[in-house]
């Protein structure tokens, strides 16, 4: 029921060793008839969590009244990536329709109802371009061409709602007055950042220096250090605050603008910039003339996030709650900031955002206005069944971000995760299941009861350095688990196998040690038909070998025994019929591999059509019957006869997982598709 990392096998031929005995094929008995037993597929909804799915890249607030907006981009219910915008009346985060299928990365808002959007570069080589424009009545899009196809526009300041001006990649200026843009000579140097008061006045940070425009052409103020200008905001014409810092980013100094005085020090707040998406977060000022800088203090390992605010001259500073994520924007309005803090993880970066709003020590997180979807890289990759009716599946959202659901086949809920890396899961009747993994680096389970999720001290001996639990299989609420681990030392590692009674661990080891997890081509997978009868699958590459080797460890009363089954296959999952009679899927190279072990305790290939496969799951139903599923085939059904098994294919293709509750209720997916058979 698990994907595990395939290491390529070049040998043409496997050599069959140990336990693994040739083919024997058989007409099945009357008792399995397969005209009878055929299941009937249907698709039916995945088994995924669902998440929020907005990224803030900027926010723009009205110089006066409540509101604030932020745009930037997030993913539509069919997987791509659009543009969002949220707006905020003072109490709460609204979304809204946006005419666009890019993200958005600049806003500018010069009333409550109206703002002008900028769309993300879109490298296509043409001139076309686009700006999102709200109004009392909505966002609408406006065409446009720039000059070069090489011209991206990447900052919009507002004035007014006829009146913004635009600056590009290479010094291109514009004004758009509500309806078209109109361009203006260049700049003396590039421009990184602007802010706008009036048609007549507007301040822009020009690299080493300050920029500035009278309505007619542009003036500049060359810095006297080594420092450049990282940010600028104005609240009256020539009255702004400036962000400058040194060569490395570091070391931020405001500059006052004043009507008397062009572009002074403002003292020093101390600490370092907090850096979004455009560069450093620097000055935002509100309508009344109160500025704000955003910024680190502290050691930078863990650094303190601090807005120093300045009033009439004065500096205060308060800091702000830690987010769990990363500052993105800030934008100010008289008497709140927000600011933007946008979540990730470590497989598809950015996964969604929140707003600390406040001003002085008085923050609040809130969320957005944002409609939960499946993220890129959101799977389930194992279930069971325990019952027709009910099922327990675990994935990961996003790639990373683990999760477990509960459904009917059809329709899915989510329940809190057991544990952040998540393996395998197995329950005994509904609402009674075990997850396993680890947690902290340490192997590690986690028991559902009442609807609860306890997790269990983890399995510590004092050889252990580290390891997971990759296989469980429980009858009743006696659970066995199998694991690979990492020897102190960093000696090799190995597989474990292991138990919990009377409230400790019972664990074992077994074979020899291999390098890495890596060299694991199969991990541990287990399946206990009785609580003294149980078997365990995994495959390896050996210290000094080019090709996999397989083994077997059975459990028969209170031993476990090691046994070599063969080089140059893998095996991937196994599960019992009874308590003599296993099978296991894999691959052997890339034909599959589907193997049955007897009673007398030997493992035979059973017979398949599809040659091009690998099959990484099986669910059997009843003593006589088991379904493997794997990728380059159907759906493959075993009867068991009085000769031995016999395959057929019997359902969709493709598919990573098969969990059955019964001879007619089955449930099979893969990370596009989900389907219950019947």
């Amino acid at each position: 029921m698990r994907l595990t990392r395939i290491i390529p096998v070049a040998a043409a031929t496997v050599a069959l060793l140990g336990g693994v005995l040739p083919a024997v094929a058989g007409p099945a008995g009357p008792e399995v008839d397969a005209r009878t037993r055929t299941l009937e597929w249907t698709r039916t909804n995945d088994p995924v969590a669902l998440r929020p799915s907005t990224v803030a890249r900027d926010i723009g607030c009205s110089p006066t009244g409540a509101a604030c907006v932020i745009v930037g981009q997030r993913t539509d219910p069919a997987g791509a990536r659009v543009a969002a915008a949220q707006r905020w009346d003072g109490s709460a985060w609204t979304a809204e329709a946006v005419p666009s299928d890019t993200g958005l990365v600049d806003v500018s808002c010069s009333t409550v109802t109206d703002c002008v959007a900028l769309e993300e570069p879109r490298d296509d080589g043409g001139l076309a371009r686009r700006l999102v424009v709200r109004s009392a009545a909505g966002w609408r899009s406006v065409s446009f061409d720039v000059p070069l196809g090489t011209t991206e526009v990447v900052t919009v300041s507002c004035a007014s709602a006829t009146w913004c001006l635009l600056t590009g990649t290479s010094r291109e200026v514009a004004v758009f007055d509500g309806s078209t843009v109109r361009w203006l000579p260049r700049t003396i140097t590039g421009v990184s950042a602007v802010s706008c008061t009036s048609p007549t006045y507007c301040a822009a940070a020009g690299g080493t220096g300050f920029l500035e425009w009278d309505g007619t052409r542009w003036s500049a103020t060359v810095l006297d250090d080594a420092g450049y200008v990282a940010d600028v905001d104005c609240w009256a014409d020539h009255r702004c605050m400036a962000l400058v810092v040194d060569q490395g980013g570091n070391s931020p100094s405001p500059y006052l603008r004043t009507p008397q005085v062009a572009w002074a020090p403002a003292g020093r707040p101390g600490g370092r910039p907090v850096y979004g998406d455009a560069g450093a977060l620097g000055a935002e000022c509100d309508s009344t003339g109160t500025c704000h800088l955003l910024h680190l203090v502290g050691p930078r390992r863990s650094p303190v996030l601090r807005l120093s605010t300045w009033t009439a001259g004065t500096w205060s500073a308060h800091e702000l709650p830690r987010p769990d994520g990363t500052v993105s924007a800030l934008a100010c309005r008289p008497g709140e900031c927000v600011v933007a803090v946008v979540h990730s993880n470590d497989y598809v970066g950015w996964t969604h955002s929140s707003a600390l709003h406040g001003t002085g020590s008085q923050w609040t997180e809130r969320e957005l206005d944002d409609a939960l979807v499946r993220l890129p890289e959101t799977a389930a990759h194992e279930a069971t069944c325990p019952a027709r009716g009910w099922c327990l599946a675990i994935g990961y959202s996003g790639g990373a971000d683990a999760y477990v659901v509960r459904g009917d086949g059809d329709d899915w809920q989510e329940l809190p995760a057991a544990l952040a890396d998540q393996r395998d899961l197995d329950c005994w009747r509904p609402g009674e299941c075990v997850v396993v993994g680890s947690e902290g680096r340490r192997p590690r389970s986690a028991l559902l009861r009442d609807g609860r999720w306890r997790v269990l001290p983890a399995v510590s001996p004092k050889w252990l350095a580290r390891g997971a639990i990759t296989g469980v299989a429980c009858v009743g609420d006696r659970c066995t688990y199998s694991g690979h681990y990492q020897a102190r030392n960093r000696a090799g590692t190995g597989v474990f196998v292991a138990r919990r009674a009377a409230g400790r661990w019972r664990v074992q080891r077994l074979g020899a040690l291999v390098e890495s997890e890596d060299a694991f081509t199969g991990r541990p997978s287990m399946d206990c038909p009785t609580a003294s009868r149980c078997v365990v699958v995994t495959s390896m590459v050996l210290t000094g070998d080019q090709e996999p080797t397989s083994f077997e460890a059975a459990l028969v009363g209170e031993r476990w025994r090691w046994t070599r089954l063969g080089t140059g296959f893998s095996l991937f999952e196994v599960d019992c019929a009874d308590a003599e009679h296993c099978v296991a899927g894999g691959e052997d190279g890339r034909p599959g591999l589907i193997l049955a072990r007897d009673a007398a305790g030997a493992w035979r290939p059973v017979p398949f059509r599809t040659r091009n496969a690998g099959f990484y799951s099986v669910s059997c139903t009843s003593t006589r019957e088991c379904y493997v599923a794997g990728i380059g085939s159907p759906v493959v059904r075993l009867s068991r006869g009085p000769t031995g098994w016999r395959s057929r294919g019997s359902g969709p293709r493709d598919m990573t997982d098969v969990a059955c509750s019964g001879p007619r209720s089955c449930l099979a997916f893969n990370p596009d598709e989900t389907w219950v058979g019947r």
